[in-house]
Parts: C-alpha cells; sequence; structure tokens
C-alpha cells in the first residue's frame, strides 16, 4: 500500500470516529470530569437523548468512552473517557488555542444577506472563510 493510501485510509478512520455531531463536545466534556447520561445532555444545549445515546454506544465501541453502571436504586450510569480518549481529547484541547473564530459585522436582519444555510455557506466561501461565528 503506498504512503498516500495508508494516511489517506488513517484520516478516512479519524473521520469515521470524530467525524459524527456532538463528537467533539462529549469528548470534550468528558475531558473535564465524569458524567452521568443526563447530565451530559443537560449541559451539551441541543443534545437529545437519543442522540447521546447514540454518540455514547459509538465512542465506547471505538474504545474512547467506558460505561459505568453502579448498583444503586435507581442504577447509575456515568460515562468517562478512557486512557485512549483522554489522550485524544487532550490533543483536540491542544488544537483550541490554534483555531480562531471570526466574528462576522451583525447585520439588520439575516434574511437581507441569504435566506438558506447554502446561501450562507457559498458566501462565506467567498471571503475563504467558514466558521460557527457565521450567523446566517
Amino acid at each position: 500500500m503506498a504512503e498516500t493510501e495508508r494516511w489517506q485510509q488513517t484520516w478516512h478512520g479519524l473521520q469515521d470516529i470524530l467525524g459524527p455531531k456532538w463528537t467533539f463536545h462529549i469528548l470534550r466534556l468528558l475531558s473535564e470530569d465524569s458524567h452521568g447520561f443526563n447530565a451530559i445532555v443537560d449541559a451539551l444545549d441541543g443534545l437529545t437523548a437519543p442522540m447521546c445515546s447514540q454518540r455514547l454506544k459509538e465512542l465506547a465501541c471505538h474504545g474512547l468512552v467506558e460505561r459505568t453502571v453502579t448498583d444503586t436504586t435507581p442504577p447509575t450510569t456515568t460515562y468517562a473517557l478512557t486512557d485512549q480518549g483522554a489522550e485524544i481529547a487532550g490533543h483536540l484541547q491542544q488544537l483550541e488555542s490554534l483555531v480562531e473564530l471570526k466574528e462576522r459585522p451583525e447585520r439588520a436582519t439575516p434574511s437581507e444577506d441569504c435566506t438558506s444555510s447554502t446561501e450562507c455557506r457559498t458566501e462565506a466561501l467567498t471571503d475563504g472563510c467558514v466558521t460557527v461565528a457565521d450567523r446566517c
């Protein structure tokens, strides 16, 4: 296998593991401390319980998160990063300081400049910068 094929395969694997929505958020939250299921859902605004459950199962399957059930009434379930998960989260946290989110000027009303997220993306691409700070 050629070197290019090897790194492409590795990067596709990274995207498969880390690419799904909420994965970064869950890893970042669990890097601070272990959390119960409801605490994770409550801490991450917009994360639904079904999506949280799916992501936690995927992360556990990949060996990044471990689930511990304590025999209480009702049972207590806690999620924590494995050593590998903590290492990956640490590397991702190092990237935080390298990413600068550019604020765009406030618009009178978003509909004046764009009517759909596709138009916003096209607009943002013209200046070569797409960030979460884009308000459209």
